[in-house]
């Protein structure tokens, strides 16, 4: 038989304060956005990963046509795979999309919860112990719950490295959509939300593999080719065997059967490097220009950044630092230089970033730009290095 703190939650009377509350259950809350329209957006930022968004995209449509279970949260994905491959990216951009901003979820660094007394972390502290009265949780309640219009997000990040017994604290949470805190008389509902989990299992292993000569020499074959198509899908179906194997090694069976899907994230290919590499630079240039900073990206921008900062282990974070290095910093340079010559005032100015002629230390180099100069453009793949005196 239900508690009656429980049947008060489902009333959303349960120690609320005063106002529009979030129903725990009900039939379809989430009518407000398009699940079409949010998958194709969520695509735009989070490339080469088909499989992951396809499976955004199914637990979106589920919940737009109000068919989930109302006795458990909207859907429960687990997204494996390597370092920088979009991940938690996927989430922020989900979040982006349906509710306020990229920030507006709750997420729980796992990392942090590694020993087993940060079960409290999630429950709250038992009868008896200190903090018990306070029922304090790492989660914030009102983004779990999310709104009638608005369906709340929560993230476990890295949850492979919390303690086994922080994650069977969220066996209830999984299957019947509550967490009841510790001391018994409150809870916070899941059944209005997504909940994702990132995990990295299996990527040391995958790395190892990397490095090997006939892993390098099957990669290497052209995409479009029928052998080369082959050899990518035997590389595809082999790694994720690793990954569902490490995976099955590590979770207890009672929390993976508590999950809708197990989503598997591919490394990120060298056209799909590129791609970011566009798509980071078209953030930096829209970052320069709120400055009265306008950047024109020469040939070959994109070629170097790449060669600079991909490899197949890190992902996209390295391609971060090289933007970061050799975009980011020299254009910087050349700015405060620039207002320093004009005694502080702030007069639009344009840089051009090439790629450094004969080499050297910076593989790019950034100059001052008039905008008629013959053999200028604005493309969105680009670079920088070294900055030149204004």
């Amino acid at each position: 038989m239900p508690y009656l703190s429980d049947r008060f939650h489902d009333r959303d009377t349960d120690l609320r304060a005063p106002g529009p509350a979030a129903p725990a259950a009900g039939p379809n809350r989430t009518g407000t956005f398009d699940a079409t329209a949010v998958t194709a957006a969520i695509g735009q930022r989070v490339l080469g990963q088909a499989a992951a968004l396809e499976a955004v995209g199914h637990a979106l449509v589920i919940a737009q046509a109000g068919f989930q279970d109302r006795d458990r949260p909207m859907a429960s994905v687990l997204l494996v795979g390597p370092t920088g491959v979009g991940k938690t990216e996927l989430v922020r951009r989900l979040a982006a999309e349906i509710r306020s901003g990229p920030d507006d979820l709750c997420r729980v660094d796992m990392g942090q919860l590694g020993q087993e007394h940060y079960a409290a972390s999630l429950a709250g502290a038992p009868p008896g112990y200190a903090g018990s009265r306070e029922h304090a949780s790492v989660l914030d309640r009102a983004t779990v719950e999310g709104t009638a219009l608005t369906p709340g997000i929560v993230l476990f990040d890295e949850v492979e490295k919390a303690h086994p017994l922080v994650l069977r604290a969220l066996l209830g949470a999984l299957d019947h959509g509550r967490l009841t805190l510790a001391g018994g008389d409150r809870t916070i509902s899941f059944r209005n939300t997504f909940v994702f989990m990132t995990s990295n299992l299996g990527s040391a292993d995958l790395a190892r593999r990397q490095g090997r000569a006939w892993r390098r020499a099957l990669g290497s074959l052209p995409v479009r080719g029928p052998v080369g198509r082959r050899a990518r899908a035997a590389l595809g179906h082999r790694d994720g065997a690793i990954v569902d194997r490490a995976v099955r090694d590590f979770f207890e069976p009672e929390f993976l059967n508590r999950l809708d899907e197990v989503v598997h994230f591919g490394a990120i290919t060298p056209g799909t490097a590129a791609r970011i590499v566009a798509l980071r630079l078209d953030d930096v240039r829209e970052r320069f220009r709120r400055r009265d900073v306008e950047l024109v990206i020469g040939d070959g921008v994109v070629e170097v950044l790449l060669d600079d900062g991909f490899d197949t282990v890190n992902g996209a974070r390295g391609l971060g630092r090289s933007v970061r290095r050799n975009v980011v910093v020299p254009v910087a340079q050349a700015l405060v230089r620039h207002r320093r010559a004009t005694d502080g005032a702030r007069p639009p100015l344009t840089l051009r970033i090439d790629p450094a002629p004969g080499g050297g230390p910076d593989p790019l180099v950034v100059r001052p730009h008039s905008p008629g100069r013959a053999g200028a453009h604005g493309a969105t793949a680009a670079g920088a290095g070294r900055a030149e005196p204004a």
